[in-house]
């Protein structure tokens, strides 16, 4: 069965990509996204990038998308997902809660939210309901990112990590909530939930995060705001010490390919604990960074 899903939306160049892929229109064969098919979307309005609203509209429509002029008309359009594509994490709680209270299978782009608060209480909407809730970065799918993690018996346990990739900042998405939210979720697909400390050490050019987990061990997170805007890691494992490069070429279609896997299995790739947990994590890395460096705990 084809799933019928809609985007809400249109700030983000997550809302053309996303439509190519699982439409199939206007990429190369080896990114079609099989299983599912954008069919209606709301453009929405925009506190960042409104312009982008109408740059990415005419590109939607023209990938057999039925635009409709409200939320509201999205519940009618009988969707089995919905895709909440805000460029804003800010928006995302306000965006998500009329799919929640309907019972509609909802993914929420990155960054899932940028408060503690609103994350609960989506989840909190979500688990009442029985809908299923959850939100992702490409990155973690990416075959680099897979191929190591199956090799990991071979490398031994991951005592630590160093990963690094653009820092980019907007207003909207604070801190690490913007570009750096990639490399936060990279080093949490690394890692592992269980962070309980993290620390800040803020540049114009860029930041370092070091942050400790419940069982001790370190991981580090570099975000660049100048040079390189490469992706990568460097695992400290057992068995030695493994450096990757991390390419973004397939990241949306690996994305979609999970969102729709998610969407027919009702089961999300990514725990709601794991995700809260991410909120926390770059919440008191922003904390931190504010009171020049000082050590704080996660929220529990």
């Amino acid at each position: 069965m084809m799933l019928r899903l809609g985007i809400v939306d249109f700030d983000s160049s997550h809302s053309i990509e996303f439509t190519r892929r699982l439409n199939q229109v206007g990429v190369s064969r080896d990114q079609w996204v099989e299983g599912a098919r954008i069919v209606a979307g709301w453009p929405g309005d925009s506190r960042m990038a409104p312009e982008r609203i109408a740059h990415f509209r005419p590109q939607i429509e023209a990938c057999g998308v039925t635009v409709v002029e409200s939320p509201e008309a999205l519940l009618q359009e009988q969707l089995d997902g919905i895709l909440i594509l805000s460029l804003s994490g800010q928006r995302h709680g306000e965006r998500a809660l009329p799919f929640l209270e309907a019972g509609i299978p909802t993914y929420v782009d990155k960054p899932f939210t940028c408060a503690v608060d609103d994350a609960q209480q989506m989840l909190a909407l979500a688990e009442k309901t029985n809908t299923l809730l959850f939100s992702s970065s490409g990155l973690r799918f990416t075959e680099d990112v897979t191929h190591f993690q199956s090799q990991q018996n071979r490398y031994g346990a991951l005592l630590g990590c160093l990963c690094f990739g653009p820092a980019k900042r907007a207003e909207g998405n604070p801190g690490l909530f913007h570009y750096g939210i990639h490399t936060t979720e990279l080093l949490f697909t690394l890692m592992g939930p269980g962070c309980i400390e993290v620390r800040t050490h803020f540049q114009p050019d860029c930041e370092l995060v070091t942050a400790q987990w419940q069982d001790d061990r370190l991981a580090t997170l570099r975000g660049n705001r100048s040079g390189s805007t490469a992706y990568g890691f460097v695992a400290f494992c057992e068995e030695g010490v493994i450096p990757v490069s991390v390419s973004t070429r397939t990241a949306y279609r690996n994305l979609c390919e999970q969102i729709v896997l998610a969407f027919e299995t009702n089961t999300a790739p990514v725990p709601p604990s794991t995700t809260l947990e991410i909120v926390r994590f770059i919440s008191a890395s922003l904390e931190s960074e504010q009171h020049h460096g000082k050590p704080i705990a996660l929220a529990a």
